[in-house]
């Protein structure tokens, strides 16, 4: 028997390839051991309830078309469940696909659909709310907000954001418990990573490995804008790490808090207000994700 895959894809988001998806499903995907249909989204949400469906009804996998927010709503379903998350990247960013190694190639992206292995991977709680690659606060919760709802997105968008919010942005106070441990830091950014990428190629959390039952937390410290402008190369040779601004934890829970009530947060790329105190956790072993035979954990 064929194994069943159902494609779900927003038709308002992310780039230019969802106008050929059809046709590149019938030209691409292996039809000797698959069927397949194809549903659009239409409303906020409604991506996670198609994904429930598929689970329901024993789907062999369901792809996500779209970026980290669409992985984002397609995984939330799939989390403990037989079903796989394939990938098909058609975001501005594209964060999670990038670190697995599926790249912006749509034909690549449907061989590894047909030839990939599946792999079992931790997710994350932030709250009660899954996510599969990265949450965090301070300068990039903020940009993030900046773009929410802006006709100004993509690259551009993060770009013109960073550089706007770079002028305007204060140093956040927070305070971490890191399975018990507290510290306290007024920070830059605070990433509570699962994965090690963002989109665009920038790598936050470049020791962050999806299966090995931690979180990785990331403080980039309060410093001079500057100093803080002058390591920036770092997000793009994996040495972030390396700053000495920068601190690194491993943790399977984490409770932030704050004084300031809401504040912007981001998770897998999507912004969002949130209370003090906020909850995260790691959830192993809990998604099956199709990747290509390269990848290694």
């Amino acid at each position: 028997m064929k194994k069943r895959i159902r494609f779900i894809a927003n038709p308002f988001s992310g780039t230019k390839n969802k106008r050929n998806l059809e046709p590149n499903i019938k030209k691409y995907l292996d039809h000797n051991q698959y069927d397949w249909e194809l549903i659009f989204t239409d409303y906020a949400g409604h991506a996670t309830e198609l994904a429930k469906e598929a689970v329901d009804k024993k789907y062999f996998m369901v792809v996500a078309v779209g970026g980290d927010g669409s992985i984002n709503e397609v995984s939330q379903s799939l989390v403990h469940s037989n079903t796989i998350l394939g990938i098909l990247p058609s975001g501005s960013g594209n964060g999670f696909a990038m670190h697995l190694g599926i790249g912006r190639n749509i034909k690549k992206a449907f061989q590894f659909l047909n030839e990939g292995k599946i792999l079992t991977i931790d997710t994350c709680l932030m709250n009660d709310r899954p996510y599969v690659n990265l949450a965090g606060m301070g300068f990039d919760a903020e940009v993030s907000a900046r773009i929410k709802g802006s006709k100004l997105r993509g690259f551009l968008g993060y770009l013109v954001y960073s550089i706007q919010e770079a002028f305007a942005y204060k140093m956040q106070d927070f305070e971490l418990e890191m399975d018990g441990k507290k510290i306290q830091r007024s920070c830059f950014t605070l990433a509570i990573a699962n994965a090690p990428m963002y989109g665009y190629g920038f790598v936050v959390a470049p020791e962050a490995v999806l299966h090995d039952g931690l979180l990785e937390i990331m403080i980039i410290k309060k410093a001079p804008k500057w100093r803080i402008i002058l390591e920036g190369w770092r997000y793009l040779n994996n040495s972030l790490h390396k700053s000495p601004l920068a601190e690194k934890y491993e943790a399977k829970q984490v409770i932030v808090k704050t004084n300031v009530s809401p504040w912007a947060a981001h998770v897998d790329g999507e912004s969002l207000k949130v209370d003090s105190p906020v909850r995260f956790r790691i959830v192993e072993d809990s998604l099956k994700v199709m990747c290509p035979e390269a990848y290694s954990i």
